[in-house]
């Protein structure tokens, strides 16, 4: 009975399918989703766990993340005139139309 269960133990593990673990590839495709705080909670889910586990990943997310913190810090934020704001919207909808 113990040399069944253990030989039936082995084969499952040998030929049961695991779930698929993210390629740097695909994390990479929603890194900018996940830092700009526009990924969905599975996106994210699927982003940390790999970074969990590849170094180069990781390295590259906090990268863009302390790029766009810095941006942030340093980028002025001005007030756009009226008159320029509403020529912009008025070619939008030209276009849209």
């Amino acid at each position: 009975m113990l040399m069944t269960s253990t030989f039936t133990s082995w084969m499952s593990k040998l030929f049961i399918k695991k779930k698929p673990q993210p390629t740097c590839s695909e994390c990479l495709q929603s890194l900018q989703l996940l830092v700009d705080g526009e990924a969905t909670a599975d996106e994210e889910q699927y982003f940390r766990k790999h970074i969990d586990e590849c170094v180069p990943c990781y390295d590259f997310y906090n990268l863009e993340k302390s790029v766009k913190e810095v941006l942030q810090k340093k980028i002025e934020k001005k007030e756009v005139p009226p008159a320029l704001l509403k020529s912009i919207k008025d070619k939008i909808n030209l276009r849209v139309e």
